[in-house]
């Protein structure tokens, strides 16, 4: 058995973060790692990631495929087609998935091994894609048909098929690999217990790290971390290189490697929407954020500004 990683979505949703959201690093470990560590307890050790054409350099560890057009789920696997073949998972390399639900999948792929496995997570909250309807899907709905949300974690026993229906499937919305699937039978659906977050918004970064925090990493400072006299660290992760001015309060927050945080600074780790801050931005001495506003990639905040909105890459700010 293999394993297809979806992992070439242009991420619009999450500006201003530059970086490909499977790329993003939550305790030292990307969200891609993440998920490939997962899949491995089932037994798998054969992958094959789809990337855009930006990160095609920056995937050495595993065999990759470009997809060279944003056409959604449906391109991703489609761009596939000449490689792969028989047993195969297809998981989203962005999602974080609780592996007590990758184990009930493998579960149920070991029960019914020669049957389309689809997964179902019962959502109490309003999470966009799509839901089941028995075992269709239903893209976005107006109103929810059930409460079980379509992840993306299937199996095909033969992934040729599933490639050859979705080939002939048409659709002007971007929901065709549902369609495709809406076409198959001898379907069984796993409705599965446990965590589950995708990454789709900036603030969803918040929601995922509490879960990291509370399920996933322990509170940690790495040994090559430099903690300055003053500080506070709180139920925080701190990854290698850091360098935390003095008197710092950080609480219930992810810190990752070389970054450098200055003096007199408060992390409150609340579970709101605060500043976000693209690779490569800055603010300059005594500046303010206000909740909710983003500073694209290389943006510049002079000294004591107090910033009401958001800023795009490469915009400077000053007095």
């Amino acid at each position: 058995m293999q394993a297809l990683i979806l992992a070439a979505g242009e991420g619009k949703r999450i500006k201003p973060i530059i970086t490909s959201k499977p790329l993003i690093p939550f305790g030292g470990q990307t969200l891609l790692d993440r998920a490939i560590s997962n899949l491995k307890t089932m037994g798998i050790n054969k992958f094959l990631v789809v990337v855009s054409p930006k990160d095609k350099d920056k995937l050495k560890s595993y065999p990759i495929v470009v997809q060279p057009e944003p056409n959604g789920m449906a391109g991703a696997v489609l761009a596939t087609r000449s490689v792969l073949v028989g047993p195969t998972v297809v998981v989203n390399g962005d999602d974080l998935i609780d592996p007590k639900i990758i184990q009930q999948f493998y579960k149920q792929i070991n029960k019914t091994p020669d049957q389309i496995v689809l997964t179902g997570f019962k959502s109490k909250k309003s999470l966009s894609g799509g839901y089941f309807d028995g075992l269709k899907i239903v893209e976005k709905p107006v109103k929810r048909p059930s409460n079980w949300l379509k992840l993306v974690l299937d199996y095909f026993p033969k992934i040729e098929k599933f490639i050859s229906v979705l080939e002939s499937t048409k659709f002007d919305k971007d929901d065709v690999y549902e369609q495709a699937l809406n076409r198959l039978n001898n379907l069984s659906l796993v409705k599965a217990a446990g965590y589950f977050q995708p990454l789709k918004y900036p603030w969803q970064i918040l929601e995922m790290t509490q879960i990291f925090l509370t399920k996933c990493i322990k509170p940690d400072i790495d040994k090559t971390a430099k903690i300055f006299p003053g500080s506070y660290i709180i139920n925080s992760y701190v990854g290698p290189n850091v360098v935390i001015g003095h008197n710092v309060l950080v609480r219930d927050s992810i810190v990752e490697s070389d970054t450098v945080v200055g003096y007199g600074e408060i992390i409150p780790g609340r579970i709101k929407l605060g500043a976000i801050m693209a690779r490569g931005s800055q603010l300059g001495v005594n500046a303010s954020v206000m909740p909710g506003v983003s500073l694209g990639a290389k943006a510049i905040v002079g000294s004591g500004l107090v910033l009401a909105k958001s800023l795009e890459a490469g915009e400077f700010k000053k007095n």
